[in-house]
């Protein structure tokens, strides 16, 4: 529905005024959130924009149970209002809990914020996400809240710091549920392979931007239209290059987020999030981490130095998690496992020679 429609016909300018009826207000609310929740793929900026000054009038007349069903029908959408989600996050917790567990528009700045300003129960939410940071993590863990620890803990797709894991030991000490927690997660870690080490993360000392420039005379033009690709074709990479820049100019362009993309199969995200990283353009990030030709983007994603656990949350998200089973999968990233710097170097300057294949 076209947002000058939402105005006129969905919401009378009474009920926002709150000069209506609380019932009414409440009705309005889940209706719009609804409406959004199903219509959000297909809205442009400026719907979404209507849609957030809607809601976000709407959230201070309506009841808490209201806010709850509108938190929870927003709290999945990658391109749901950043006012209106922020006001969930902070609002008591059964509303804010969907958006903290869920929402992949709260950045690592949100996180931690929240987790300065709120109580425990927040903290906890914030802990059940699929991924976090050591940014936020760190914050989480300095709280010393016990259920806070050990949900932490618990999290196998938390990023913890070498000190926030002394320090998760240092409480552990004193807490057996937490101890546990962390046994189990140690144990794991090392099951699981020597990526579990923290083996530091050693990046190329190849400027990606100039070696892009050395390549770009051999790409072929039509490389660069992706209306045409069988898969392709269905992102709006305009809007997720919007995102990825503002992330960047904030800083937060990391491998965070990065897994925040990844987890919530945002491949438009994630691949604008590679290509701002790489300098190479999204278009040929797009191509490069759609194909089958492994080599090339494991190099690339080795000259980034991304960690292990990030390539393989990357390889659960977009095409390849379409058509990877669980044992190719395995066989990448133990390619990507053997797969040294400078060998991902070498091959660079060959591309910078013979082009990249991108069909």
């Amino acid at each position: 529905m076209h947002a000058a429609k939402l105005r006129t016909e969905l919401v009378d300018p009474k009920v926002l005024n709150g000069q209506g009826d609380k019932g009414k207000s409440d009705e309005l609310m889940r209706h719009v959130a609804t409406l959004f929740a199903l219509t959000a793929t297909h809205c442009t900026e400026e719907q979404i924009e209507t849609y957030s000054t809607v809601m976000h009038r709407l959230a201070d007349l309506v009841g808490v149970e209201t806010r709850s069903f509108a938190a929870q029908k927003l709290s999945h959408l990658e391109n749901a209002p950043q006012e209106i989600i922020r006001r969930f996050a902070f609002d008591v917790i059964s509303v804010a809990d969907p958006v903290l567990r869920h929402s992949p528009v709260l950045t690592d700045e949100d996180l931690v914020k929240i987790s300065d300003v709120k109580g425990e129960t927040h903290m906890v939410s914030i802990c059940m996400r699929k991924s976090l940071s050591c940014v936020v993590t760190d914050v989480l863990i300095r709280s010393q809240h016990g259920s806070v620890l050990i949900k932490l803990a618990a999290n196998k797709g938390a990023d913890i710091s070498q000190v926030g894991l002394n320090m998760l030991r240092n409480s552990a000490a004193n807490d057996q549920s937490l101890f546990q927690e962390l046994s189990l997660r140690e144990r794991e870690q090392v099951a699981s392979g020597p990526e579990t080490a923290k083996q530091p993360e050693v990046k190329s000392i190849i400027d990606l931007p100039v070696l892009w420039q050395q390549i770009a005379p051999l790409i072929q033009e039509s490389m660069y239209d992706l209306s045409r690709h069988s898969y392709l074709a269905r992102y709006q990479f305009d809007s997720s290059l919007a995102k990825a820049d503002r992330f960047s100019k904030q800083g937060l362009l990391e491998n965070g987020i990065l897994r925040q993309f990844a987890n919530n199969d945002q491949f438009a995200d994630l691949v604008c999030g590679i290509a701002l990283l790489s300098g190479f353009p999204h278009q040929i990030v797009a191509r490069m981490m759609s194909s089958l030709n492994w080599d090339q983007v494991l190099c690339l994603f080795k000259l980034l130095g991304l960690p292990e656990r990030v390539v393989q949350e990357i390889l659960e998200c977009g095409p390849w998690m379409l058509c990877l089973s669980r044992n190719q999968c395995t066989a990448v990233i133990a390619r990507y496992r053997q797969l040294t710097v400078d060998a991902a170097q070498s091959e660079a300057v060959l591309w910078s020679q013979n082009g990249l294949l991108l069909d």
